[in-house]
């Protein structure tokens, strides 16, 4: 063990992992390994690693449901922390509801619809976390989980040192599949984080929560490839209409057929790639790269990825 090493140890004892494989943590089933792994049960547990990282100058990564990412086959060079902090507190008085960032899209909906509150269903089938979501700001059906955030409790560096800060909605700057704190994970290795957050859910019978609920899985089982996998919507649509969906451009260039090693693009949507057959994070990046100058040269239209990229490229 180098000083490193031993630090971790004296200080996280026997719930720190050496060299932990990621390919088993994440829905597209690639990746390399982790240097340092841990698990965090509570937010406490999220800020004290996190602390212990800023203060050793240990690159780390808070992993949520696993969704939405593509880790590098030479893995992270730091410590990747698993977000398990999944506790929900439910206004007595109000429709709100305050949830760790830990817990799962599908989790809270049913918890919420136990108490005959809605809002979120359009997300039903959407794998991962409310963390993960808030960062990406995703949605499905013309709606986005942002539009319930009223405020959030977050960790975030200010002046060289760390801070436990409320902010409101404003502060996350929402937009189509980014947040301010995606926008600030780009910018800064000292990432803000999000612990807990507060959503304004709506009053409505579990009947038709339920219903609703059903429909919109129904809607994702015929038009997605839950059953494969995959990391979710790859790429971002560059427009509103469905010809400037990004699974639309993708089928219209042959994107179906496209292949790179194990990895493939999904036959019932095309803006899913999928780990086919032992495919590497390579093979995924190779098909993606693929596509997008594939697209750019026949519409003249760029890309972007909705996943993000982590670990040593």
């Amino acid at each position: 063990m180098n000083d490193l090493d031993l630090k971790m140890s004296d200080y996280f004892g026997d719930k720190i992992k050496y060299n932990e494989p990621l390919n088993d943590k994440v829905s597209l089933k690639v990746g390399g390994v982790a240097d340092y792994y841990i698990e965090a049960k509570t937010v406490d547990d999220i800020s004290r690693a996190i602390r212990f990282c800023f203060e050793n100058k240990v690159p780390y990564f808070v992993l949520g449901g696993g969704y939405n990412i593509l880790p590098a086959d030479a893995g992270f060079q730091g410590m990747v922390i698993k977000n398990n902090a999944n506790e929900a507190i439910f206004s007595a008085s109000s429709s709100e509801v305050i949830v760790e960032s830990g817990i799962s899209i599908g989790r809270l909906i049913n918890l919420a619809a136990g108490r005959d509150l809605g809002g979120l269903e359009f997300m039903f089938g959407i794998p991962g976390t409310v963390g993960g979501a808030i960062y990406g700001n995703a949605g499905a059906f013309g709606h986005e989980i942002g539009d319930f955030v009223k405020s959030a409790t977050i960790l975030v560096v200010v002046e060289d040192r760390l801070e436990t800060r409320k902010v409101d909605r404003s502060w996350f700057h929402f937009a189509y599949r980014e947040s301010s704190l995606k926008k600030e994970s780009k910018r800064y290795a000292a990432k803000p984080i999000i612990l807990t957050v507060t959503l304004q859910l709506a009053r409505r019978r579990k009947d038709e929560i339920l219903s609703m609920m059903k429909e919109c899985l129904d809607k994702k089982k015929k038009t997605q490839p839950l059953d494969e996998s995959s990391a979710g919507s790859f790429f971002k649509n560059p427009g509103q209409t469905k010809e400037m969906s990004a699974g639309y451009l993708i089928e219209k260039v042959g994107g179906k057929k496209m292949k790179v090693g194990g990895s493939a693009v999904s036959s019932k949507h095309a803006n899913f790639l999928v780990n086919k057959n032992n495919a590497s994070a390579k093979d995924i990046q190779d098909l993606a790269a693929k596509i997008k100058e594939t697209v750019a040269e026949k519409y003249n239209v760029k890309l972007e990825e909705e996943i993000e990229y982590i670990g040593n490229w």
